[in-house]
Parts: structure tokens; C-alpha cells; sequence
């Protein structure tokens, strides 16, 4: 992984008075000069501030109508992995010209990501094959567990301290010494896909500082992994049936008047034997899990012409051969530490893989959810961020966003969440596809600015309609 970083600078932008940031100073970022990067140094471990620093990627873009300024809006784009500070240097191509106009979109990459002390790891000093197949024999389990520990004290080696602090308490904790460095008394607040766990965890601890909160795409934090598992698998496949309806009624889809289901089940039993490659990636295998989450990701937009193309490529592809095919990934620290109900052993996950089978049984996989099951096995990093219901009882009322077919973080998740929030959320669904509803139509952009801008909560259970 290539390193990014960001030096605080000497001097501060001329800026308006009313958006002095008195605890960071802003130069023009290399890549956006129009936005402003800082830094931000804060400790790893708050029971330690004296301890060891860690230093934040800090990107601004100043309202372009500095006169009618409301304050800042600070975002987070999710993943867990993705930069916000590049979210914010990137905010024309989301938000509408009055909220850019309105407030200072700020964005920060979350400690172990991006330009904040990333993660770093290296699988060949491992000295560990990557165990093939799942963990759900006695035997599979104990060599991915004891590959795990061994991958994980080579990143905690490379990375430094902040390795076991980058759960999402901490990164909250962080937001609030963000606003704190921008001189301001409260702030406004859009979190996307995992950054909606960020939001939904500021909010809690600290409501009072909040004018206005926007969760879209909702995570629950409120269930373990087995049920995120489960619930992940029902929106895939839920996805994925969309994706055959659609299909069906559109004669120019690829695999029109074709058993697509059918079809991925026969590309899934060839990803088992290493038979498919990535596409223009020949010598890298598609394991199956890849295979679900590519699925998956095709329906974000949703691209359901891509998704059918994408399957015909597959499909025409000659055996490639790899033999049985494993994944590995490095983003793993983030959902360890806040995600419970880690695998125990092989016959808790054979559970997991028969509950998600059950839920999703053509795609048969939780691509989202998938990492943090193989992953986090063996896990010896401390769990920070107990599942429990929602609380922001000293929060304004909160805006959450969701698709009715969401591919990633399901409809349900919303709904749970909403129940928890004891009345102090208000539900917007977008009656359609896709992950991500800010920007999707007229009307779900309507409502959402009118929220930001005025403050004005629309009905509860009030639907834009799909497009």
C-alpha cells in the first residue's frame, strides 16, 4: 500500500473570519488546490494523551458564499477504507450549489486509513500459506486462525500503535476534536454506508454538538456479525433478483430469455475449482466470494447492463485453472474492533455459512460481511464497539436515508434502526435501487437539502418514488 501523508503547513489561507479553523491551518491541497488540507494530531489512546500521536488528513472546501454561511458539514463517504477528506475535496460532484455555497464541507480520513497512518501489511513476511477454503472444519479453522494472528502482528508491527485503536468510538472521539480544531459549537453532519455508523456513534456521544445529522445507506450497529451476515445476504440476493426482473422485461440485457440463475450457479461451482479469472486480469483467480461481491457491487449505481455483461464475459471465459482460489485483504482492523460475535470455531461458522445460504441461496455469500468473518477468526486485537441499539437521546431529530433495494446495507437495517431511535429519527425511503440515496432523484435531493439548509424534517415514512 502506497503511503499517503499530509504536513501540517506555516501558514493559514486568507480566509473569512467566520471560518478561522483557530486549531489547524489550511494550505491548498496538491491535487484540488481549491480546497484547503491541514492536519490534525491527536492521541492514539485518549487514556494516554500523552502518549503516542496520531496525524489526521484534514480537507476543507470553504462555502463559496461565505455571507450567508451556515457552518461546516462534515462527511464521511463509508467503506470502512474510504477518504473522506477526499470525499470533501470531491463535494461538487455530490451536493447540490446551495449546500456548497452554504456550508464548509470538511472531511477527515479516519485513523489507519488513507493519508491518517494507514494500515500497513505484508502477507509475504507472513511465513504462512493463506489457508484454502472456508474456516468450518476443525482443521481449516485452527491454519486460517493461526495465519490471522500471524498477519496480525505484522501489520500491528509495520503500523504502529494505532493499529488497536481504529474502531469507530475512537474515530468519533476524533470528530469531536475535529470540531473543536475548527471553532465551532456544533456541526452539521452527512455520513454514507459505514459512515453511518460514525454518525449514528457521534450522535450518542455527543448529540449536544450536533445542528443537524444525515445517515444514509443505514448500517445497524445494534446486531453481531452472524446477523450482519445474514442480513448482508438478504440484500444481495435481493439485488440480484432485481437484477433477473429487470433482465427479463429488457430485451437489450445480455443474458435476456437466459436461466441466469442457473448461469451464477454454474460461474460459482467454476470460481470453487479456480476455473475464472478477473476479467483483464488473468492471472489473478475469482473466488466466489469475489464473485458475490462484484455481483453486489453492480447493483450500487445500479448497472444491471454492466452486471449482465460482466456475467457473459465470465461465462465465455476457457477454465483458467489456479486450482481451489483464496482471497486476501488487508482492510480487515476496522470492522475486527467494532464488529462482536467473532467465530469461536469451525462449527459456529459452518452455522454462519448455513444461515447465509439459507438467506441468499443463489449468490450464497454476505460480500460485505464476508471479511470480517474470515478475517477476524483468531482475532487477538481488542473488540471496542459492542453491538447495542441506537441511543441519541440528546441528538436533534436525525434524517436517514434508504433505498427499498439496497445491495449492500439493506432496507432492514434502516427499519431496525429507526425503531431504535426511540422518535428521534426521521425515515426517508427512496422507493427503488441502488446504495446511496442523497443524490438519486429531484425529490430525494429536495427533501435532504431542505433538511440540511432549514432544518425542516419531513414526515416520517414519507417514499420518493423510483426512477
Amino acid at each position: 500500500m502506497r503511503k499517503l501523508a499530509l504536513a501540517a503547513v506555516l501558514l493559514l489561507i486568507p480566509v473569512a473570519p467566520a471560518t478561522a479553523s483557530p486549531g489547524l491551518r489550511f494550505e491548498p491541497c496538491a491535487d484540488v488546490p481549491e480546497a484547503g488540507c491541514a492536519t490534525l494530531r491527536v492521541p492514539v489512546d485518549r487514556a494516554r494523551p500523552d502518549g503516542p500521536q496520531v496525524d489526521l488528513s484534514v480537507a476543507r472546501r470553504a462555502a463559496a458564499d461565505p455571507d450567508r454561511r451556515i457552518g461546516v458539514l462534515m462527511v464521511n463517504p463509508g467503506g470502512p477504507g474510504g477518504s473522506a477528506a477526499q470525499f470533501a475535496k470531491d463535494a461538487p460532484k455530490l451536493f447540490s450549489a446551495e449546500i456548497l455555497a452554504r456550508f464548509d464541507i470538511v472531511g477527515y480520513d479516519p485513523r489507519g486509513i488513507g493519508g491518517s497512518n494507514p494500515i500497513y501489511c505484508d502477507t509475504s513476511a507472513v511465513g504462512l500459506p493463506h489457508p484454502a477454503g472456508r474456516p468450518d472444519t476443525p482443521e481449516r479453522f485452527g491454519e486460517l486462525a493461526a495465519y490471522n494472528r500471524a498477519l496480525t502482528e505484522d501489520c500491528r508491527s509495520r503500523t504502529g500503535p494505532v493499529f488497536d485503536q481504529v474502531d469507530a468510538q475512537s474515530a468519533v472521539q476524533d470528530m469531536d476534536d475535529l470540531r473543536k480544531a475548527l471553532g465551532e459549537r456544533e456541526i452539521t453532519y452527512y455520513g454514507m454506508s459505514y459512515g453511518t455508523l460514525y454518525g449514528q456513534k457521534y450522535a450518542e456521544r455527543f448529540g449536544r454538538n450536533v445542528r443537524a445529522m444525515v445517515i444514509d445507506s443505514v448500517v445497524d450497529a445494534s446486531i453481531p456479525l452472524p446477523d450482519l451476515m445474514e442480513a448482508g445476504a438478504r440484500a444481495g440476493e435481493d439485488i440480484f433478483a432485481e437484477f433477473v426482473r429487470w433482465c427479463g422485461d429488457t430485451p437489450s440485457c445480455a443474458l435476456h430469455g437466459k436461466d441466469i440463475r442457473a448461469l451464477y450457479a454454474e460461474l460459482r461451482a467454476r470460481a470453487a475449482r479456480g476455473d475464472l479469472h478477473v476479467p483483464d486480469l488473468p492471472n489473478q483467480p475469482l473466488t466466489p466470494a469475489e464473485l458475490a461481491s462484484r455481483t453486489v457491487r453492480h447493483g450500487y449505481a445500479p448497472d444491471f447492463p454492466r452486471m449482465a455483461q460482466y456475467f457473459a464475459t465470465l461465462s465465455a471465459q476457457p477454465a483458467a485453472g489456479f486450482g481451489a482460489a483464496t482471497a486476501s485483504r488487508q482492510s480487515f482492523a476496522v470492522l475486527c474492533q467494532d464488529v462482536s460475535g467473532h467465530p469461536r470455531n469451525a462449527a459456529e461458522v459452518a452455522a454462519v455459512d448455513a444461515r447465509v445460504r439459507a438467506a441468499a441461496p443463489t449468490i450464497q455469500a454476505s460480500p460485505i460481511w464476508d471479511l470480517a468473518l474470515t478475517k477476524c477468526v483468531g482475532w487477538q486485537g481488542p473488540a471496542l464497539n459492542p453491538a447495542a441499539p441506537w441511543q441519541p437521546v440528546e441528538a436533534p431529530q436525525v434524517l436517514m436515508l434508504n433505498s427499498r433495494h439496497d445491495p449492500s446495507t439493506g432496507y432492514e437495517n434502516a427499519v431496525n434502526v429507526h425503531r431504535q431511535a426511540g422518535g428521534k429519527a426521521t425515515l426517508l425511503t427512496y422507493d427503488g435501487t441502488g446504495h446511496g440515496v442523497y443524490d438519486r432523484t429531484p425529490c430525494t435531493r429536495a427533501v435532504t437539502d431542505a433538511y440540511l439548509l432549514d432544518l425542516t424534517v419531513p414526515r416520517d415514512g414519507l417514499s420518493c418514488p423510483a426512477v
